[in-house]
C-alpha cells in the first residue's frame, strides 16, 4: 500500500467521459484474497455504461463472472454499481450479491489509474454478511484482448460498447446425437460421426438418475489451442470445439430405461501447443457433479460410460 500511496499522492484529475471510455484491468483485494478483476467503460448518449469481470480460481479452473454495471462520473470519482450477470461459468450457483464500488482516477505521464474501494451487499435477505476492500485498476491499451472483451465475444454477446466494434464469430453448431432406439426425441437434425481407427478407451462410468445432463468442457492446463469433437452412441454432439478456460456447455437428453447405457467419446481435432490433448469434462445430473480429465491424440480418444440409475 505505500507504494500506491506515493503514486497517487502526486496528482489526482478529472477527465471526460471519452478519456475514460476502455477496459481498465486489475484486481479487487480483502484481506487474504486478491482476485483477478476487470472493468469496460463505454460512453453513449452522455451517460456511462459497461461491464465487469471476476475471476475466482477455484481448482485450477477459472470460474468467470460477467455483469452489467452502471458507472457514474462526479467530478474527480467514478462510481460503478453491479447490474445483472450476463454470463458466468460457475461450479456451483453463482451468489446473489451486488457490489458498490468508489474510485479516484489518477494520471501519471502516460498511465492511467482508476483505485479506490468497494463494498458488497447481498440481495438475499437471509444473508448478513458484507465484505469490501481495495480495487486498482489500469486502463489497458489492448482492449481487444481482455479477458472481457475476449469471453463476450466467445459466446456471441452484443455488448455494444463504444470502443470497440464486435466481430461477428461463427458459431458451433451443436446437433442432437440420441439414437430414437434410446428413446430419446431429437431436437436438431442427427450427424453421423466420422469414420475413424482410433482406440477408444474407457476412463469413467458414471451412474445418472436424470432424464439431461449438463455437460461442461474445458482445458485442463495451460491454454494451448486444444480441440474436440464430442460423440454420444456414435453420434456427433459437437465439433471441433476450441477448450478455454471458459465452459463449453452442452446439455443432453438422457430419457433412456434404468440400466441402459449411453457412451460418450471425446476425440482431439489438435493437439495444441503441448501434446497430448487434454481436458476438464464437469458433468451435472441435478445437484449431483462429476470432475473428469481426459485425454487423446491421434490415435486414442477417451470415453465415459453414463449409465441410468436402477
Amino acid at each position: 500500500m505505500k507504494i500506491l500511496t506515493a503514486i497517487f499522492f502526486f496528482f489526482s484529475l478529472s477527465v471526460s467521459a471519452q478519456d475514460i471510455a476502455g477496459v481498465w484491468t486489475g484486481y479487487l483485494r480483502t484481506p487474504g484474497s486478491k482476485l483477478d478483476y476487470e472493468l469496460a467503460i463505454s460512453e453513449g448518449d452522455k451517460k456511462l455504461s459497461g461491464y465487469s469481470l471476476i475471476i475466482y480460481p477455484k481448482d485450477g479452473i477459472e470460474n468467470i463472472g460477467i455483469k452489467k454495471a452502471k458507472i457514474k462520473q462526479a467530478k474527480k470519482n467514478i462510481l460503478i454499481e453491479d447490474g445483472e450477470l450476463v454470463y458466468d461459468n460457475f461450479s456451483t450457483p453463482p451468489t446473489r450479491v451486488k457490489m458498490f464500488g468508489n474510485l479516484s482516477l489518477v494520471i501519471k505521464d502516460s498511465l492511467m489509474i482508476l483505485h479506490g474501494t468497494f463494498s458488497t451487499r447481498s440481495l438475499d435477505f437471509r444473508d448478513t454478511r458484507t465484505y469490501s476492500g481495495e480495487i486498482y485498476l489500469q486502463k489497458t491499451a489492448r482492449p481487444i484482448s481482455s479477458k472481457l472483451l475476449v469471453t463476450l465475444d466467445e459466446i456471441n454477446f452484443p455488448h455494444h460498447l463504444s470502443f470497440v466494434t464486435p466481430v461477428a464469430k461463427k458459431k458451433t453448431v451443436i446437433q442432437s446425437n440420441i439414437q430414437k432406439q434410446n428413446n430419446v426425441n431429437p431436437t436438431v437434425t442427427i450427424k453421423p460421426k466420422p469414420t475413424t481407427d482410433r482406440k477408444i478407451e474407457k476412463i469413467r462410468d458414471i451412474v445418472f438418475s436424470n432424464d439431461s445432463l449438463l455437460l461442461s468442457f474445458y482445458d485442463n492446463g495451460t491454454i494451448d489451442g486444444d480441440t474436440i469433437s464430442v460423440t454420444l452412441n456414435g453420434n456427433m454432439l459437437a465439433e471441433k470445439i476450441k477448450l478455454t478456460a471458459n465452459a463449453f456447455r452442452i446439455t443432453i437428453p438422457t430419457k433412456i430405461n434404468q440400466g441402459d447405457s449411453l457412451i460418450l467419446v471425446m476425440h482431439a481435432e489438435s493437439l495444441g501447443l503441448i501434446p497430448p490433448n487434454t481436458g476438464l469434462l464437469i458433468i451435472q445430473d441435478g445437484e449431483t457433479r462429476y470432475e473428469i480429465r481426459f485425454e487423446g491424440d491421434m490415435q486414442r480418444s477417451s470415453a465415459v460410460m453414463l449409465r441410468k440409475k436402477r
